[in-house]
């Protein structure tokens, strides 16, 4: 698939510009998820949205498209949108099914996750299992506090959940993934801006 990775970073640092200057257009994750799923398609040249296989038409773009592998979870899970390979292929290990196709690349999301949340998917993403190469992490905060509260799924400056860039840094040190911090804060109690996270630096993408 020619230039995928490019274009989904590119979609991924648009995407998260968007969101920190305007940060309640979608009222949940769930909504964040469909925006950016929009997004990235519109942004995919025509004759790489779809492909053929065992004459079917697929969708490279899908959403809660199950892991290949339980990845040391109980069950396997889903990934919030994956993209697979184009032309498809097949971990040797794995059914050629639709199931099982390898990912070209997952994303993962958060907002006003904390810690835990974020450690899960980077071990999930980075399992020797995981059936897919590209590995991205979309980690969002939507911050407000007192009478100037937006929205009751907004959390507090004081949230012990808010993990700062350098943080995240030490959480994935040494991991394959990119991890992509996009916060928001009303009170400006925190730093507002975009930063791209992965392995050993920070680059700052945007600050306001």
């Amino acid at each position: 698939m020619k230039n995928i990775k490019t274009i989904i970073e590119n979609t991924i640092k648009e995407f998260c510009i968007e969101f920190i200057k305007n940060p309640y257009i979608c009222y949940t994750e769930h909504g964040i998820h469909a925006y950016f799923y929009n997004r990235l398609y519109n942004n995919l040249p025509d004759e790489s949205r779809y492909f053929e296989w065992d004459d079917k038409k697929i969708c490279v773009i899908q959403k809660e498209y199950c892991m290949a592998n339980a990845c040391g979870k109980p069950r396997r899970q889903h990934w919030d949108i994956s993209i697979i390979e184009s032309p498809p292929s097949f971990n040797f290990k794995l059914k050629p099914m639709y199931d099982y196709f390898t990912l070209n690349s997952a994303i993962e999301f958060g907002l006003n996750e904390g810690k835990v949340h974020l450690e899960d998917d980077i071990n999930r993403l980075c399992h020797p299992k995981s059936n897919v190469v590209n590995k991205y992490l979309v980690h969002l905060y939507r911050i407000s506090d007192g009478r100037g509260k937006v929205s009751g799924r907004d959390i507090s400056p004081k949230s012990s959940k808010i993990i700062s860039d350098k943080d995240i840094l030490s959480i994935c040190k040494n991991k394959d993934v990119d991890i992509y911090l996009g916060q928001y804060d009303k009170t400006k109690n925190h730093k507002i801006g975009v930063w791209k996270i992965s392995n050993d630096e920070i680059e700052k993408i945007i600050d306001v």
